[in-house]
Formats: C-alpha cells, sequence, structure tokens
C-alpha cells in the first residue's frame, strides 16, 4: 500500500494531517448528493424592446404580460398563427426563455460525465461539470414562416445539458455574510469555521458550485444550429449565474445541511487542498487512461495552527491503481501528532510506577537501626518521543517512546567504638519503550529493584546479602489498532510479565550471623522486598487496564473527519505515521 511511504515529519511537509480521496470516490458521493438534491429552479426570459434589442424580462411580468400565457407550456412544434398561447406571447414580444434546476438528469448514471475531474498541482485545479435535472429552453424562430421551439434536456438515453469550467478550489472563499436567509448563513458559518467539515462531500460540493460562479462556463451538448439558443446564449450564461447569486450565494446551501462534526482530540485550525494525478517512479502519467484518472486523489492538507499550510506535491500516491475499487482513500495523521498524544494517555497512569526507595541505617553506641521505606516518587519521570527515531529492532519494532526512571539509595553507620560498620543499598529503576509495527503499538516497561546489604567487624568486610536484581520483571503490553463501523479507534491488548528476578542471596556473616542478628536483618530486608514486589505487580496490572480503558476511552479523537468517512486497516508507515483507508458515508 503506497501510503506506507508517509511521512509528514520530514520538513518538507510539516503537515499535521493529509486526507486524500480518489477522483472515482469523489464522483460516487457527488452524484450521491446531487441525486437527493432539491436546488432552486432559475428560469430566464427574453423580449425585443422598441430598438429590438434582446432585453431581460422578470417570468411573471412576462406571463402577465402575455395574458397569462406560460411559454413552457407551449408544445414544441405548435403553430404561431393559430395557438393563443403563442399570439399572446408574440404580442407582449417575446423572444425566448431557459428553465434550469440543478441536480441529476433523468438518464442512466452510465451517461453522466465525471462531476470532478482533477488536475494537477497545488491550486487544486477541478474541470467541474454542474449537472441539471431540468434545463428546458423555449422561443420563437422568427422568418418568413415563423416556428416554435420547446425543447428539453434528452432524457433516457440521451447526452445530458450541463455547466462546465475550470476552477481552483485553493482560491475559493464562501462569503458568509451571503445575501441569504440567516439559517443559510449558519450552514456556511459552520462549513466554513469547523474544520473537520472540510472533508465532507457537502463541503466540497459548496465549494465547487461556489467557484463556477467566479468562473466562466460553458453549456455542454446543446445541439447546435438552434436559432433560439443562438439568439440568446451569448447573454443566458452571464443571466442564469446573476439569478443564481441573487438566489443566494453559494447556490446550494438550501439543499442540504451538515450537522457538527462529532469532537476530535486533534483539532485543526486550518485546510488547504491540492490535486494529485497517479505517479509512475514518482513523476505524473503522461495520456493517463480513464481507470489511471480515476486514481488521482483531491488531496486536504491540514494543521493544527490557523495559518493556512502551502501545499506541496507529494512525490508518492496515495491510493494505487489495484486498491480504486476496495476504498475512498486515505487519511494520514502525523507521526509527533500521534505520539505526543498517545505519551499523554500513556504517562497519566505510569506514574504510579515510578518508586522512590529509601534505606536508613543509624547507631548507638555498639546498637544499629536499619530502616528500609519505599512509596511513590513524588518526581515520576515521563516517556518522551525518541529522536533522531532508528531502524526497525530485529522484530520488525521501531522505538518512538522512552522512558528512564532511577532512585538510588545508599547509607551506612558505624558503631562508636569503630569496630563495627553497617552500609546498603536499595535503590530502584524503571525503562520503558513504545515501539510500534504494522497496526500494532507495544509498550514494555521493565522495573527492577536492586538490593545489597554488607557490613565489617573489625578488620573483616563480610557480604551478607548480595547486591542483585532481587526483584526484575519487565511488562509487555500489545495494542492491536483497529476501527470500529462508526470510526471510534478501538485497541485490543494483550499482555505479558517476564521474570528475571534473582533468587534471595542472604547469608549472615561473622558476629552478625553467631549472635543471631541475622533473623532481624534478614526479616527486615525480606518484608521490605516481598511488600515492593506486590505493590508493583499490583500496579502492573492495574497499569494495563487502566491504559486500556483510558487509550478506548478517546475512540475517535486520532481521526478528525469522522462524520464524513468511516475508517478501517490502521497501519504504521514506514515513517511512523498512522494511516487508515476511509470509505465515505451516505452524503444524504
Amino acid at each position: 500500500m503506497s501510503v506506507s511511504q508517509s511521512n509528514l515529519s520530514d520538513p518538507h511537509y510539516g503537515f499535521d494531517l493529509v486526507v486524500a480521496v480518489t477522483q472515482t470516490s469523489v464522483n460516487a458521493t457527488l452524484k450521491q448528493l446531487l441525486a437527493g438534491l432539491s436546488a432552486p429552479e432559475v428560469i430566464v426570459c427574453y423580449v425585443f424592446d422598441d430598438s429590438d434589442n434582446l432585453v431581460p424580462i422578470a417570468y411573471e411580468t412576462l406571463v402577465a404580460n402575455a395574458k397569462g400565457s406560460d411559454p413552457f407550456a407551449v408544445p414544441d412544434g405548435a403553430n404561431p398563427s393559430t395557438n393563443q398561447d403563442l399570439i399572446n406571447l408574440a404580442a407582449a414580444s417575446f423572444a425566448g426563455a431557459v428553465k434550469a434546476r440543478l441536480g441529476l438528469p433523468d438518464v442512466p448514471l452510465a451517461s453522466l460525465p465525471p462531476i470532478a475531474t482533477l488536475g494537477d498541482g497545488t491550486s487544486a485545479p477541478v474541470l467541474f461539470n454542474l449537472l441539471c435535472a431540468e434545463f428546458q429552453i423555449v422561443g420563437f424562430e422568427y422568418g418568413p414562416h415563423t416556428k416554435w421551439i420547446n425543447q428539453s434536456q434528452p432524457s433516457g438515453s440521451g447526452a445530458p445539458w450541463y455547466f462546465s469550467a475550470n476552477v481552483f478550489l485553493n482560491i475559493t472563499t464562501i462569503n458568509p455574510n451571503s445575501p441569504v436567509p440567516p439559517a443559510v448563513q449558519q450552514r456556511i458559518i459552520q462549513l466554513q469555521h469547523q474544520a473537520p467539515n472540510a472533508f465532507t462531500i457537502q463541503k466540497l460540493f459548496l465549494d465547487l458550485d461556489t467557484a463556477i460562479l467566479e468562473a466562466s462556463p460553458t453549456i455542454q451538448n446543446i445541439p447546435p444550429g438552434w436559432p433560439v439558443w443562438n439568439l440568446i446564449s451569448s447573454v443566458f450564461l452571464n443571466a442564469y449565474f446573476t439569478q443564481l447569486r441573487q438566489n443566494g450565494d453559494p447556490v446550494l446551501s438550501y439543499s442540504f445541511t451538515v450537522t457538527a462534526p462529532r469532537p476530535t482530540t486533534l483539532e485543526l485550525g486550518a485546510v488547504s487542498r491540492e490535486a494529485s494525478p497517479l505517479k509512475q517512479n514518482g513523476q505524473p502519467i503522461k495520456n493517463p487512461t480513464a481507470a489511471q484518472a480515476d486514481a488521482a486523489t483531491l488531496v486536504y492538507i491540514g494543521t493544527q495552527s490557523t495559518t493556512v499550510p502551502v501545499p506541496v506535491p507529494f512525490p508518492w500516491n496515495w491510493v494505487e491503481l489495484n486498491e480504486v475499487s476496495q476504498f475512498s482513500g486515505v487519511q494520514a495523521v502525523r507521526r509527533d501528532v500521534f505520539f505526543t498524544y498517545l505519551a499523554k494517555l500513556i504517562n497519566a497512569e505510569v506514574g504510579n510506577l515510578c518508586i522512590a526507595t529509601n534505606v536508613h541505617m543509624t547507631h548507638s553506641g555498639e546498637d544499629f537501626k536499619i530502616h528500609y521505606s519505599s512509596g511513590r516518587s513524588t518526581s515520576p519521570q515521563s516517556f518522551r518521543p525518541v529522536s533522531p527515531i532508528g531502524p526497525p529492532d530485529g522484530d520488525g519494532f521501531t522505538d518512538v517512546l522512552s522512558l528512564s526512571f532511577v532512585n538510588n539509595s545508599h547509607d551506612n553507620s558505624e558503631s562508636a567504638s569503630h569496630a563495627v560498620e553497617i552500609w546498603g543499598d536499595y535503590n530502584f529503576t524503571l525503562t520503558g519503550h513504545v515501539a510500534v509495527k504494522g497496526n500494532q503499538i507495544r509498550v514494555q516497561v521493565r522495573a527492577v529493584v536492586y538490593m545489597e546489604f554488607k557490613h565489617r567487624e573489625v578488620f573483616v568486610n563480610y557480604t551478607d546479602l548480595s547486591g542483585k536484581s532481587y526483584y526484575d520483571k519487565t511488562l509487555t503490553v500489545l495494542y492491536t489498532l483497529g476501527v470500529e463501523q462508526n470510526g471510534a479507534l478501538q485497541v485490543t491488548q494483550t499482555n505479558s510479565v517476564a521474570n528475571q528476578s534473582a533468587r534471595w542471596d542472604f547469608d549472615p556473616q561473622g558476629i552478625l550471623g553467631k549472635f543471631g542478628f541475622e533473623d532481624k536483618v534478614k526479616n527486615g530486608l525480606t518484608s521490605v522486598s516481598t511488600d515492593l514486589s506486590a505493590y508493583i505487580d499490583t500496579a502492573f496490572t492495574r497499569y494495563v487496564d487502566e491504559l486500556t480503558n483510558t487509550i478506548n476511552g478517546y475512540r475517535a479523537w486520532v481521526f478528525p473527519g469522522n462524520d464524513a468517512f468511516t475508517f478501517k486497516n490502521l497501519s504504521f508507515s514506514a515513517s511512523q505515521d498512522l494511516t487508515a483507508q476511509l470509505t465515505y458515508v451516505n452524503p444524504n
């Protein structure tokens, strides 16, 4: 899968998030949207003035001037000399009219042109074809034998009529103060200022619709040579889009609503777009086939900053040709963004595992007091990003976070006569590693307790407790990432504990051994070791449970746009970006 090449941490890019959707998925989902669209109808009528110039007239005014005759209701080929409606329209100096309503025409889907054809470039160029559910042209063909024409967009197997224009999405702006009703303004503001909505097909259609108003569209598939069409085509397009603007810019904001996106922890501040054709050896394919063109992607690039990111071409394909039929696109989250957040989740629980150990030895005359204690550290360490990230280990996992906590305690005491001296060490270390491979995250934590006790009698040194790691266990938790049908991040985990603890090695020597002091010392050392071992064992179990619950508690945080897409097949790229396959949800 080519998305395995995702490397958003490369300074050449530096984006926090990428969403790339294929041309074929965009078109299929746009057609789903248009199939349920209820767009406003636009009627443009023309009459001749006293100087025989073609001028527009309001439809209602025309019908009133023509004594109630409706030009769109008069059948094609009617006789202008005998049909009373045509006589009335001629008396009103009627020339011709066009009625159109955006949406899907009544033709097979296979007969429809692509709604969006992606170009190549950081301005996100798109050839946008704006289809019409309704398109009707009526008018007189004046001459020696005046004729009446009433033609509509073909249905059935015919080729539809549609507006076509080259637009550039990255220079399109939507004005929330457009002269539209307050409810429509709210939709525009919601779409414009909530970055996760940037990925919805409704937002894309809104942007395309707005962009075409700024372009110079042409009409496709109108049969050439129509006298009525030739008469009004020079003024129709401008008049049509002027009328659309009067109905509210952008036009289609009347036709759909978008709910507020589900909250995500990864909050995007700004989004840009670019168009990326299918590449071969890092270069766009020249003269692509239809299938290769469908594999082109519309790429959204997002940052948590409110500074709009500057698009940079990617040298890899986000979706390969053989993957186009399997999903709509992919999403990639920059590794630093994901692992910084993951570290917060892990570190929220790791403090319980950082132990402060302490040994304190005192004497009174020839009597000694030995005190061992342990408790949670007031200065716990946390997992931090590994920098630079090295190559994978022999098992294929790559370390991305590490932890190192060390607490050493040493003390000694000498009797008043200087004949006897005791000393000991009570140390604790905690090390950790978080590594990733495929769709798995591995968390390893190793806790080690080192103890040693020695004493001196006159000039002889004795080792009573050999210095060893009497507690040495490694907890390994393996998380497998998945996504539920509703787009929520879900992890499953397995865990194990490896025990490398040394066997207890206490052998009291000298007077300490001969006079039975060993029981007191041994019991003290043993109880401390046992109590601490029990605490860490329990803490390990609690850590696994709480960490798993915490991660699953943030079920959708990593995927902005979870109202626009469903997700599957999470995995880490070769550069540890977190990636997922996307499928558009039904836009209706």
